[in-house]
């Protein structure tokens, strides 16, 4: 069995190679539904759980359009900006309700998203530099949080409750964090 460090350092590795598709790597092209998933799959594999998992699929995709957050494709072709809001959409759902999700989006994504000026692009990009320059910061974070786990742990004497202790900071911060979101959706 791994250690915990050794643990620590694959996630790092795993961590450092996930990477948001850039706008300039969206094809400016309308896609077919079959066509925007597997462009979404494939752009997006490394955050795939799973090697056979969908991280997108039609069903997915009908569900957003008829909650309303995606906007309707157009004669049945997505848009450079519907694959944008999907990716988005994509990662919030991981943490926000579709109702939060929403709200957020309300904030500038679909004003962005109905004009046709690249606005939407510069948004999204903005998002993806905001990605890049956390990673640093969060891979030091983490291998701080490892040492106080094995400090508060160290009665213990076990790498299990350190590892225990390590995922349950990690997983309280995401809960409050998540929490002060929704607080903040909530009061709009």
């Amino acid at each position: 069995m791994k250690t915990n460090i050794e643990i620590i350092n694959d996630m790092i590795k795993h961590f450092e190679k996930l990477d948001i598709v850039k706008s300039e790597d969206i094809p400016d092209i309308s896609l077919y539904m079959d066509q925007m998933t597997s462009f979404i799959d494939e752009k997006l594999t490394s955050f795939k759980k799973e090697e056979d998992d969908k991280l997108l699929t039609k069903t997915m995709i009908n569900n957003y359009t008829k909650n309303k957050l995606l906007p309707p494709s157009d004669k049945k072709k997505y848009t450079k900006n519907h694959v944008m809001l999907l990716i988005l959409i994509y990662f919030y759902k991981n943490v926000l309700s579709f109702a939060d999700i929403k709200s957020l989006c309300d904030l500038s994504v679909y004003d962005s998203f109905k004009k046709e000026d690249g606005s939407l692009s510069r948004l999204y990009d903005i998002l993806v530099s905001m990605e890049s320059d956390k990673k640093d910061a969060i891979i030091s974070d983490l291998k701080d949080r490892l040492e106080s786990a094995k400090k508060k742990s160290k009665d213990f004497n076990s790498e299990s409750v350190e590892l225990f202790t390590f995922l349950s900071d990690i997983v309280l911060e995401v809960y409050f964090k998540q929490h002060l979101i929704e607080y903040i959706l909530n009061k709009l």
